[in-house]
Protein backbone atom coordinates (compact mmCIF):
# COMPACT_ATOMS: atom_id res chain seq x y z
CA UNK A 1 0.00 0.00 0.00
CA UNK A 2 1.24 3.11 -0.75
CA UNK A 3 2.23 5.32 2.42
CA UNK A 4 0.95 8.37 3.46
CA UNK A 5 3.74 10.82 2.07
CA UNK A 6 2.93 8.40 -1.08
CA UNK A 7 -0.92 9.56 -0.81
CA UNK A 8 -0.11 13.14 -0.19
CA UNK A 9 2.50 14.43 -3.16
CA UNK A 10 0.63 11.23 -5.68
CA UNK A 11 -2.26 13.62 -6.66
CA UNK A 12 0.30 16.56 -7.54
CA UNK A 13 2.13 14.51 -9.86
CA UNK A 14 -0.98 12.81 -12.11
CA UNK A 15 -2.19 16.10 -12.39
CA UNK A 16 1.08 17.52 -13.66
CA UNK A 17 1.51 14.54 -15.82
CA UNK A 18 -2.25 14.96 -17.31
CA UNK A 19 -1.55 18.31 -17.80
CA UNK A 20 1.19 17.07 -19.83
CA UNK A 21 -0.50 14.83 -21.71
CA UNK A 22 -3.22 17.21 -22.67
CA UNK A 23 -1.19 19.83 -23.84
CA UNK A 24 1.00 18.24 -26.29
CA UNK A 25 1.66 14.55 -28.00
CA UNK A 26 3.70 11.83 -26.79
CA UNK A 27 5.87 12.30 -29.14
CA UNK A 28 6.59 15.77 -29.04
CA UNK A 29 6.49 16.97 -25.39
CA UNK A 30 6.70 20.96 -24.82
CA UNK A 31 9.86 22.79 -23.59
CA UNK A 32 7.61 23.79 -20.23
CA UNK A 33 5.80 20.13 -19.39
CA UNK A 34 9.36 18.59 -19.83
CA UNK A 35 10.96 21.07 -17.49
CA UNK A 36 8.73 20.61 -15.01
CA UNK A 37 9.36 16.65 -15.10
CA UNK A 38 12.93 16.93 -14.68
CA UNK A 39 12.93 19.63 -12.64
CA UNK A 40 10.98 17.65 -10.21
CA UNK A 41 12.84 14.62 -10.60
CA UNK A 42 16.03 16.38 -9.67
CA UNK A 43 14.82 17.97 -6.82
CA UNK A 44 13.05 14.70 -5.20
CA UNK A 45 15.50 11.68 -6.64
CA UNK A 46 18.72 12.96 -6.77
CA UNK A 47 19.57 12.92 -3.49
CA UNK A 48 21.07 9.83 -3.59
CA UNK A 49 20.29 7.59 -0.88
CA UNK A 50 20.91 7.98 2.89
CA UNK A 51 21.15 6.51 6.20
CA UNK A 52 23.23 4.37 7.80
CA UNK A 53 25.29 4.06 11.01
CA UNK A 54 27.44 6.63 12.45
CA UNK A 55 29.51 7.83 15.29
CA UNK A 56 29.77 5.80 18.31
CA UNK A 57 29.57 1.84 18.60
CA UNK A 58 27.80 -1.12 16.27
CA UNK A 59 24.32 -1.20 16.18
CA UNK A 60 22.29 -4.23 15.07
CA UNK A 61 19.61 -2.21 12.80
CA UNK A 62 19.45 -2.53 9.33
CA UNK A 63 21.18 0.19 7.58
CA UNK A 64 19.07 2.50 5.70
CA UNK A 65 20.23 3.23 1.66
CA UNK A 66 17.89 6.29 0.95
CA UNK A 67 16.55 9.44 2.68
CA UNK A 68 13.28 9.83 4.08
CA UNK A 69 12.48 12.60 1.99
CA UNK A 70 12.65 10.20 -0.95
CA UNK A 71 10.19 7.23 0.78
CA UNK A 72 7.70 8.63 -1.57
CA UNK A 73 9.22 8.14 -4.27
CA UNK A 74 9.67 4.13 -3.86
CA UNK A 75 5.65 3.65 -3.44
CA UNK A 76 3.67 2.10 -6.56
CA UNK A 77 1.09 5.06 -7.57
CA UNK A 78 -1.47 5.12 -10.62
CA UNK A 79 1.50 6.09 -13.17
CA UNK A 80 4.28 3.86 -11.38
CA UNK A 81 2.68 1.01 -10.18
CA UNK A 82 6.39 -1.17 -10.27
CA UNK A 83 8.72 1.46 -8.87
CA UNK A 84 12.16 0.96 -7.96
CA UNK A 85 12.62 0.28 -4.26
CA UNK A 86 16.28 1.75 -3.33
CA UNK A 87 17.64 5.02 -5.55
CA UNK A 88 21.01 4.93 -6.85
CA UNK A 89 23.75 5.67 -3.96
CA UNK A 90 25.47 8.79 -2.81
CA UNK A 91 29.11 9.55 -1.74
CA UNK A 92 27.85 9.93 1.73
CA UNK A 93 26.34 5.95 1.83
CA UNK A 94 29.29 4.72 -0.20
CA UNK A 95 30.56 2.60 2.62
CA UNK A 96 27.39 0.98 2.69
CA UNK A 97 28.03 -0.91 -0.63
CA UNK A 98 30.60 -3.97 -2.01
CA UNK A 99 32.50 -6.22 0.03
CA UNK A 100 32.40 -6.76 4.09
CA UNK A 101 35.95 -6.20 5.60
CA UNK A 102 37.40 -7.15 8.83
CA UNK A 103 40.38 -5.10 9.48
CA UNK A 104 43.00 -6.60 12.76
CA UNK A 105 45.20 -3.62 14.19
CA UNK A 106 48.43 -4.89 15.31
CA UNK A 107 51.83 -3.15 16.88
CA UNK A 108 53.77 -3.06 20.06
CA UNK A 109 51.98 -1.81 22.91
CA UNK A 110 51.51 2.16 23.40
CA UNK A 111 51.20 2.77 19.56
CA UNK A 112 47.74 4.14 19.69
CA UNK A 113 45.49 1.04 18.81
CA UNK A 114 42.24 1.78 20.49
CA UNK A 115 42.17 5.42 19.43
CA UNK A 116 43.63 4.59 16.15
CA UNK A 117 40.25 1.87 15.47
CA UNK A 118 38.31 4.69 17.31
CA UNK A 119 38.91 7.24 14.94
CA UNK A 120 38.55 5.01 11.87
CA UNK A 121 34.91 3.23 12.78
CA UNK A 122 33.88 7.63 13.79
CA UNK A 123 34.89 8.23 10.38
CA UNK A 124 33.73 5.67 8.04
CA UNK A 125 30.30 4.90 9.97
CA UNK A 126 30.04 9.40 9.80
CA UNK A 127 31.45 10.02 6.23
CA UNK A 128 30.79 7.11 4.34
CA UNK A 129 28.03 5.80 6.28
CA UNK A 130 29.41 2.23 6.93
CA UNK A 131 27.92 -0.21 9.50
CA UNK A 132 30.89 -0.36 11.56
CA UNK A 133 31.78 -1.91 14.75
CA UNK A 134 34.83 -2.78 16.96
CA UNK A 135 35.00 -5.89 18.52
CA UNK A 136 38.20 -5.46 21.88
CA UNK A 137 39.95 -9.35 21.80
CA UNK A 138 40.36 -8.73 25.42
CA UNK A 139 36.67 -8.49 26.19
CA UNK A 140 36.34 -12.16 24.90
CA UNK A 141 40.07 -13.55 26.33
CA UNK A 142 39.96 -15.85 29.19
CA UNK A 143 42.92 -15.40 30.59
CA UNK A 144 44.20 -18.96 29.87
CA UNK A 145 47.25 -19.94 28.30
CA UNK A 146 46.02 -21.70 25.28
CA UNK A 147 45.92 -20.31 21.53
CA UNK A 148 41.93 -20.32 21.15
CA UNK A 149 40.33 -19.48 24.88
CA UNK A 150 38.59 -16.98 22.68
CA UNK A 151 38.45 -17.93 18.95
CA UNK A 152 34.86 -19.63 18.69
CA UNK A 153 33.22 -16.94 21.28
CA UNK A 154 34.49 -13.51 18.87
CA UNK A 155 34.24 -15.94 15.84
CA UNK A 156 30.58 -16.38 15.93
CA UNK A 157 29.83 -12.37 17.03
CA UNK A 158 31.85 -11.48 13.66
CA UNK A 159 29.74 -14.28 11.84
CA UNK A 160 26.51 -12.48 13.26
CA UNK A 161 27.43 -9.42 12.28
CA UNK A 162 29.19 -9.90 8.61
CA UNK A 163 26.01 -12.19 7.62
CA UNK A 164 23.49 -9.93 9.17
CA UNK A 165 20.01 -10.36 6.28
CA UNK A 166 20.27 -7.07 4.43
CA UNK A 167 16.51 -6.08 4.24
CA UNK A 168 17.23 -3.64 1.38
CA UNK A 169 19.42 -6.03 -0.68
CA UNK A 170 15.74 -8.52 0.00
CA UNK A 171 13.55 -5.60 -1.48
CA UNK A 172 15.64 -4.11 -4.05
CA UNK A 173 15.95 -7.83 -5.87
CA UNK A 174 12.59 -8.42 -4.63
CA UNK A 175 10.44 -8.32 -8.41
CA UNK A 176 7.29 -8.17 -7.07
CA UNK A 177 5.02 -8.77 -3.89
CA UNK A 178 5.31 -12.51 -3.88
CA UNK A 179 8.78 -13.06 -5.15
CA UNK A 180 10.85 -15.09 -3.94
CA UNK A 181 12.91 -13.81 -0.53
CA UNK A 182 15.75 -16.18 -1.04
CA UNK A 183 16.43 -15.21 -4.11
CA UNK A 184 20.34 -15.72 -3.97
CA UNK A 185 20.69 -12.56 -6.33
CA UNK A 186 19.97 -10.47 -3.03
CA UNK A 187 23.41 -11.31 -1.85
CA UNK A 188 26.15 -9.02 -1.83
CA UNK A 189 23.84 -5.89 -2.40
CA UNK A 190 24.47 -3.13 -0.85
CA UNK A 191 26.13 -5.39 2.52
CA UNK A 192 29.21 -3.21 3.05
CA UNK A 193 30.12 -4.05 6.99
CA UNK A 194 33.57 -3.15 8.62
CA UNK A 195 35.05 -4.83 12.01
CA UNK A 196 37.73 -4.08 13.28
CA UNK A 197 39.43 -6.07 15.16
CA UNK A 198 41.71 -4.58 18.01
CA UNK A 199 43.45 -5.01 21.92
CA UNK A 200 43.12 -2.62 24.12
CA UNK A 201 45.52 -4.27 26.60
CA UNK A 202 48.01 -6.03 24.17
CA UNK A 203 49.80 -8.76 26.47
CA UNK A 204 46.67 -9.77 27.83
CA UNK A 205 45.20 -10.58 24.05
CA UNK A 206 48.98 -11.45 22.79
CA UNK A 207 47.77 -15.60 23.39
CA UNK A 208 44.51 -14.87 21.58
CA UNK A 209 44.72 -15.96 17.77
CA UNK A 210 42.67 -13.11 17.13
CA UNK A 211 45.23 -10.72 18.41
CA UNK A 212 47.47 -11.58 15.41
CA UNK A 213 50.26 -10.97 16.85
CA UNK A 214 52.46 -14.02 15.34
CA UNK A 215 52.56 -15.28 11.34
CA UNK A 216 50.46 -18.14 12.19
CA UNK A 217 47.72 -16.42 13.98
CA UNK A 218 47.14 -14.01 11.10
CA UNK A 219 46.60 -17.01 8.78
CA UNK A 220 43.94 -18.77 10.57
CA UNK A 221 42.15 -15.65 10.57
CA UNK A 222 42.61 -15.23 7.25
CA UNK A 223 41.66 -19.57 7.14
CA UNK A 224 38.44 -19.13 9.36
CA UNK A 225 36.99 -15.37 7.63
CA UNK A 226 37.18 -17.18 3.93
CA UNK A 227 35.33 -20.36 5.42
CA UNK A 228 31.97 -18.24 6.27
CA UNK A 229 29.28 -19.85 4.44
CA UNK A 230 27.25 -16.98 1.87
CA UNK A 231 29.57 -13.79 2.39
CA UNK A 232 33.14 -12.86 1.10
CA UNK A 233 35.22 -10.91 3.59
CA UNK A 234 37.95 -9.04 2.62
CA UNK A 235 40.93 -9.39 5.89
CA UNK A 236 43.54 -6.19 5.77
CA UNK A 237 45.95 -5.94 8.52
CA UNK A 238 46.73 -2.56 10.10
CA UNK A 239 50.21 -2.15 12.13
CA UNK A 240 51.10 0.74 13.82
CA UNK A 241 55.08 0.88 13.87
CA UNK A 242 57.08 3.77 15.35
CA UNK A 243 60.72 4.56 15.49
CA UNK A 244 61.14 7.68 16.25
CA UNK A 245 61.80 6.99 20.23
CA UNK A 246 60.82 10.28 21.21
CA UNK A 247 56.86 9.47 19.26
CA UNK A 248 57.34 6.89 21.84
CA UNK A 249 57.88 8.23 24.71
CA UNK A 250 55.54 10.68 24.06
CA UNK A 251 52.79 8.30 24.36
CA UNK A 252 53.84 6.75 27.17
CA UNK A 253 53.95 9.89 29.17
CA UNK A 254 50.00 10.72 27.65
CA UNK A 255 48.76 7.45 28.65
CA UNK A 256 50.35 7.30 31.90
CA UNK A 257 48.77 10.86 32.72
CA UNK A 258 45.39 9.84 30.74
CA UNK A 259 44.94 6.68 33.84
CA UNK A 260 45.75 9.08 36.54
CA UNK A 261 43.68 11.00 39.03
CA UNK A 262 41.29 13.18 36.85
CA UNK A 263 43.33 12.20 33.92
CA UNK A 264 46.91 13.42 35.33
CA UNK A 265 49.37 12.05 37.31
CA UNK A 266 50.77 14.61 39.80
CA UNK A 267 52.96 12.61 41.76
CA UNK A 268 56.49 12.48 40.04
CA UNK A 269 57.61 9.23 41.47
CA UNK A 270 54.65 7.53 40.48
CA UNK A 271 54.98 8.60 36.83
CA UNK A 272 58.82 7.31 36.64
CA UNK A 273 57.53 4.20 38.07
CA UNK A 274 54.70 4.13 35.80
CA UNK A 275 56.58 4.88 32.83
CA UNK A 276 59.61 2.39 33.47
CA UNK A 277 56.73 -0.42 33.89
CA UNK A 278 55.51 0.66 30.46
CA UNK A 279 59.19 0.26 28.97
CA UNK A 280 59.52 -3.21 30.14
CA UNK A 281 56.17 -4.48 28.93
CA UNK A 282 57.26 -3.08 25.86
CA UNK A 283 60.38 -4.49 25.48
CA UNK A 284 58.93 -8.01 26.97
CA UNK A 285 56.33 -7.80 24.11
CA UNK A 286 58.87 -6.90 21.15
CA UNK A 287 60.54 -10.57 21.99
CA UNK A 288 57.86 -12.67 21.07
CA UNK A 289 56.00 -10.25 18.58
CA UNK A 290 55.91 -10.98 14.91
CA UNK A 291 55.70 -7.97 12.41
CA UNK A 292 54.20 -7.85 9.18
CA UNK A 293 56.97 -9.93 7.54
CA UNK A 294 57.70 -7.82 3.95
CA UNK A 295 60.91 -11.34 2.66
CA UNK A 296 58.15 -12.26 0.68
CA UNK A 297 56.21 -14.43 2.44
CA UNK A 298 53.04 -12.07 3.53
CA UNK A 299 52.59 -10.94 0.14
CA UNK A 300 49.53 -12.56 -0.43
CA UNK A 301 47.86 -10.53 2.60
CA UNK A 302 46.43 -7.62 2.28
CA UNK A 303 48.21 -5.00 4.89
CA UNK A 304 48.69 -1.62 5.63
CA UNK A 305 51.71 -0.58 7.83
CA UNK A 306 51.89 3.34 8.92
CA UNK A 307 55.02 3.88 10.27
CA UNK A 308 55.38 7.04 12.97
CA UNK A 309 51.74 7.94 11.97
CA UNK A 310 51.88 8.66 8.67
CA UNK A 311 55.42 9.95 8.00
CA UNK A 312 56.06 6.39 6.13
CA UNK A 313 52.92 4.17 4.50
CA UNK A 314 53.30 0.53 3.43
CA UNK A 315 50.41 -0.73 1.73
CA UNK A 316 50.01 -4.27 0.25
CA UNK A 317 47.08 -5.92 -1.88
CA UNK A 318 44.97 -2.63 -1.34
CA UNK A 319 41.99 -2.57 -3.77
CA UNK A 320 38.57 -0.74 -3.47
CA UNK A 321 36.66 2.12 -2.92
CA UNK A 322 36.69 1.66 1.43
CA UNK A 323 39.95 -0.26 1.70
CA UNK A 324 41.73 3.16 -0.13
CA UNK A 325 40.10 5.73 1.71
CA UNK A 326 40.89 3.99 4.69
CA UNK A 327 44.71 4.19 3.57
CA UNK A 328 44.35 8.10 3.00
CA UNK A 329 42.68 8.48 6.17
CA UNK A 330 44.91 6.71 8.01
CA UNK A 331 47.86 8.51 7.11
CA UNK A 332 46.61 11.87 8.17
CA UNK A 333 45.52 10.86 11.93
CA UNK A 334 48.04 10.87 14.94
CA UNK A 335 48.08 10.39 18.52
CA UNK A 336 48.98 13.98 19.57
CA UNK A 337 46.60 16.10 21.38
CA UNK A 338 44.64 18.41 18.71
CA UNK A 339 42.43 21.98 20.05
CA UNK A 340 40.06 22.70 17.08
CA UNK A 341 38.16 26.17 17.70
CA UNK A 342 34.79 26.18 15.95
CA UNK A 343 33.10 29.75 15.04
CA UNK A 344 30.35 31.31 13.54
CA UNK A 345 30.77 33.76 11.73
CA UNK A 346 29.81 37.09 13.10
CA UNK A 347 25.61 38.82 12.56
CA UNK A 348 25.22 39.00 8.91
CA UNK A 349 22.63 41.39 7.53
CA UNK A 350 20.36 38.11 6.17
CA UNK A 351 20.36 37.05 9.91
CA UNK A 352 18.26 40.20 10.56
CA UNK A 353 16.28 39.64 7.81
CA UNK A 354 15.91 35.71 8.35
CA UNK A 355 17.36 34.89 5.07
CA UNK A 356 19.01 31.91 4.08
CA UNK A 357 22.30 31.63 2.07
CA UNK A 358 23.56 34.56 0.16
CA UNK A 359 26.63 36.67 0.38
CA UNK A 360 25.90 39.67 3.01
CA UNK A 361 27.95 41.89 5.09
CA UNK A 362 27.97 41.61 8.99
CA UNK A 363 25.83 43.83 11.02
CA UNK A 364 27.37 46.61 13.93
CA UNK A 365 27.25 43.50 15.98
CA UNK A 366 28.78 41.13 13.25
CA UNK A 367 31.75 43.65 13.23
CA UNK A 368 31.98 43.95 17.23
CA UNK A 369 32.09 39.98 17.35
CA UNK A 370 35.13 39.72 15.04
CA UNK A 371 36.91 42.44 17.52
CA UNK A 372 36.55 40.62 20.36
CA UNK A 373 37.37 36.90 18.36
CA UNK A 374 40.50 39.04 17.12
CA UNK A 375 41.48 39.61 20.96
CA UNK A 376 40.96 35.80 22.10
CA UNK A 377 42.64 34.18 19.38
CA UNK A 378 45.33 36.57 20.06
CA UNK A 379 45.23 36.04 24.14
CA UNK A 380 43.86 32.85 24.41
CA UNK A 381 43.97 30.56 21.46
CA UNK A 382 47.88 31.58 20.50
CA UNK A 383 49.24 31.07 23.71
CA UNK A 384 50.61 27.94 25.22
CA UNK A 385 50.53 27.05 29.32
CA UNK A 386 53.66 28.83 29.99
CA UNK A 387 52.03 31.91 28.36
CA UNK A 388 54.59 32.01 25.28
CA UNK A 389 53.78 32.35 21.30
CA UNK A 390 52.23 28.81 19.78
CA UNK A 391 52.32 28.43 16.31
CA UNK A 392 48.39 28.66 15.04
CA UNK A 393 46.19 28.10 12.26
CA UNK A 394 42.71 29.81 10.84
CA UNK A 395 40.83 28.90 7.86
CA UNK A 396 37.43 30.66 6.88
CA UNK A 397 35.10 30.09 4.18
CA UNK A 398 35.04 32.24 1.39
CA UNK A 399 32.00 34.30 2.06
CA UNK A 400 32.66 37.44 2.91
CA UNK A 401 30.50 37.21 6.72
CA UNK A 402 32.67 34.99 7.48
CA UNK A 403 36.22 36.81 5.88
CA UNK A 404 35.45 40.02 7.77
CA UNK A 405 35.07 37.78 11.25
CA UNK A 406 38.30 37.17 10.68
CA UNK A 407 39.52 40.15 10.00
CA UNK A 408 41.17 41.57 13.14
CA UNK A 409 43.00 38.53 14.08
CA UNK A 410 46.62 38.90 13.92
CA UNK A 411 49.33 37.59 11.56
CA UNK A 412 52.77 38.57 13.25
CA UNK A 413 56.02 36.63 11.73
CA UNK A 414 57.07 33.62 14.92
CA UNK A 415 59.37 30.97 15.67
CA UNK A 416 62.40 32.99 14.19
CA UNK A 417 60.60 34.08 10.87
CA UNK A 418 59.42 30.34 10.16
CA UNK A 419 56.06 30.81 10.92
CA UNK A 420 53.02 33.02 9.21
CA UNK A 421 50.88 33.28 12.53
CA UNK A 422 47.45 32.29 12.11
CA UNK A 423 47.75 33.26 7.70
CA UNK A 424 44.20 32.72 6.67
CA UNK A 425 43.53 29.78 4.58
CA UNK A 426 39.87 30.32 2.82
CA UNK A 427 38.65 27.06 1.82
CA UNK A 428 35.24 26.76 -0.32
CA UNK A 429 34.58 23.56 0.94
CA UNK A 430 33.71 25.39 4.32
CA UNK A 431 31.01 27.84 2.70
CA UNK A 432 27.36 27.27 3.98
CA UNK A 433 24.82 25.08 2.73
CA UNK A 434 23.79 25.87 -0.39
CA UNK A 435 19.74 26.60 -0.64
CA UNK A 436 19.62 26.86 -4.43
CA UNK A 437 16.40 28.27 -5.45
CA UNK A 438 15.63 29.34 -2.09
CA UNK A 439 18.69 31.38 -1.74
CA UNK A 440 18.13 35.00 -0.07
CA UNK A 441 14.48 33.43 1.27
CA UNK A 442 13.12 33.31 4.76
CA UNK A 443 11.61 30.09 5.89
CA UNK A 444 8.32 31.61 6.18
CA UNK A 445 8.13 32.55 2.25
CA UNK A 446 9.39 28.52 1.18
CA UNK A 447 6.18 27.52 3.64
CA UNK A 448 3.82 29.67 1.91
CA UNK A 449 5.25 29.15 -1.84
CA UNK A 450 6.34 25.48 -1.63
CA UNK A 451 4.29 23.73 1.71
CA UNK A 452 5.44 20.32 0.19
CA UNK A 453 8.82 21.29 -0.09
CA UNK A 454 8.84 22.39 3.71
CA UNK A 455 7.37 19.39 4.87
CA UNK A 456 9.86 17.56 3.03
CA UNK A 457 12.33 18.91 4.93
CA UNK A 458 11.11 18.54 8.13
CA UNK A 459 10.15 14.66 7.62
CA UNK A 460 13.94 14.73 6.54
CA UNK A 461 16.43 17.45 7.75
CA UNK A 462 19.83 15.20 6.71
CA UNK A 463 18.62 14.21 3.36
CA UNK A 464 16.46 16.86 1.79
CA UNK A 465 18.14 18.38 -0.89
CA UNK A 466 17.25 22.41 -1.07
CA UNK A 467 15.74 22.20 -5.32
CA UNK A 468 19.08 22.73 -7.32
CA UNK A 469 20.87 23.38 -3.81
CA UNK A 470 22.57 20.55 -1.38
CA UNK A 471 21.63 18.41 1.29
CA UNK A 472 23.22 17.37 4.85
CA UNK A 473 24.60 14.03 2.70
CA UNK A 474 26.51 16.78 0.11
CA UNK A 475 27.39 18.83 2.79
CA UNK A 476 29.30 15.89 4.75
CA UNK A 477 30.62 14.68 1.41
CA UNK A 478 32.35 17.61 0.50
CA UNK A 479 33.71 18.21 4.23
CA UNK A 480 35.56 14.62 3.78
CA UNK A 481 38.88 15.93 2.64
CA UNK A 482 39.14 18.62 4.89
CA UNK A 483 38.64 16.53 7.97
CA UNK A 484 41.46 14.40 6.52
CA UNK A 485 43.51 17.45 6.68
CA UNK A 486 41.94 18.37 10.12
CA UNK A 487 43.02 15.68 11.67
CA UNK A 488 46.41 15.98 10.06
CA UNK A 489 47.43 18.85 11.73
CA UNK A 490 49.05 19.19 16.17
CA UNK A 491 48.57 23.07 15.64
CA UNK A 492 45.65 24.75 17.48
CA UNK A 493 43.21 25.59 14.41
CA UNK A 494 39.97 28.24 14.32
CA UNK A 495 37.58 27.55 12.13
CA UNK A 496 35.46 30.50 10.97
CA UNK A 497 32.20 28.92 9.03
CA UNK A 498 28.43 28.67 8.96
CA UNK A 499 25.52 26.83 11.14
CA UNK A 500 25.23 24.01 9.03
CA UNK A 501 28.85 23.44 8.10
CA UNK A 502 29.99 23.40 11.71
CA UNK A 503 27.57 21.28 12.82
CA UNK A 504 28.53 18.68 10.80
CA UNK A 505 31.98 19.33 11.88
CA UNK A 506 31.04 19.43 15.55
CA UNK A 507 29.30 16.13 15.39
CA UNK A 508 32.09 14.41 13.71
CA UNK A 509 34.57 14.76 16.42
CA UNK A 510 32.68 15.31 19.53
CA UNK A 511 31.48 11.58 18.43
CA UNK A 512 27.45 12.59 17.43
CA UNK A 513 25.99 10.74 15.24
CA UNK A 514 25.31 12.15 11.71
CA UNK A 515 21.45 11.60 11.92
CA UNK A 516 21.76 14.21 15.10
CA UNK A 517 23.88 16.62 13.34
CA UNK A 518 21.74 18.63 11.68
CA UNK A 519 19.88 19.43 15.40
CA UNK A 520 23.21 20.63 17.20
CA UNK A 521 22.95 24.30 18.52
CA UNK A 522 26.08 26.15 16.85
CA UNK A 523 25.16 29.49 19.21
CA UNK A 524 26.52 32.82 17.58
CA UNK A 525 29.06 35.01 19.08
CA UNK A 526 30.06 31.76 20.65
CA UNK A 527 33.83 29.94 20.29
CA UNK A 528 33.90 26.10 20.62
CA UNK A 529 37.18 24.25 21.82
CA UNK A 530 37.16 20.41 21.17
CA UNK A 531 40.01 19.13 22.60
CA UNK A 532 41.55 15.20 21.90
CA UNK A 533 44.00 12.75 21.95
CA UNK A 534 45.45 9.35 21.25
CA UNK A 535 44.88 8.33 24.82
CA UNK A 536 41.96 10.26 26.33
CA UNK A 537 38.36 8.46 26.14
CA UNK A 538 36.19 10.96 24.95
CA UNK A 539 36.90 14.80 23.60
CA UNK A 540 36.93 17.29 26.00
CA UNK A 541 34.81 20.83 25.13
CA UNK A 542 34.97 24.20 26.59
CA UNK A 543 32.33 26.87 25.14
CA UNK A 544 33.49 30.27 25.53
CA UNK A 545 30.86 32.92 24.43
CA UNK A 546 32.42 36.48 23.47
CA UNK A 547 29.71 38.56 22.61
CA UNK A 548 27.74 40.72 21.74
CA UNK A 549 24.41 39.29 22.62
CA UNK A 550 21.67 39.37 20.06
CA UNK A 551 18.27 38.42 19.40
CA UNK A 552 18.04 34.32 19.44
CA UNK A 553 15.49 34.46 17.22
CA UNK A 554 17.83 36.21 14.81
CA UNK A 555 20.38 34.17 15.04
CA UNK A 556 19.15 31.70 11.86
CA UNK A 557 21.68 30.93 9.31
CA UNK A 558 20.55 27.83 7.23
CA UNK A 559 18.66 25.59 10.71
Amino acid sequence: MPSKVAELFAPNRDTENQKAAANCPQEEESFDAKYTYQRTAFRRTSNGSGGGGSGGGGSDEDSVTYVDSQKHLLEPTAYNPIPNRVPPPIAALAGNIGERHVLVMLGLPCRGKSFTSQRLQRYLRFFHGADCRRFDVCDYATGGETENSSFSDLFDDLNHFLNKEDSIAQTNIRLYEDGDLDDPRKKNVDSGRVAILFASDSEQAFQETWSGSSKERRRLICEQLSSMKDVRVKVIFIELICTDLELVKSNILRKVAASGVEGKATDIAQVTEAVTSWEQKITLYRRKYVTMQDDGSEDDLSYIKLIDYGEKVVTNSIHGYLPMRIVQFLSNIHTHSHNIYLTRHGQSEYNLLRKLGGNPPLTEHGREYSKRLGKFAEEVMCKNEQGGEEPARLWTSSLQRTIETAQFVKHPVICNGTWHQMSNRVYRNLDEIFAGEYEGMTYDEIEKRHGTEATLRKMDKIGYRYPRGESYFDLIARLDPLIHELESYSQPILVVSHQATLRVIYSYFMGIDRELAPKQDISMHTVFKITYDGFLEQPTLETFYLGPEVDPTLQSDLV
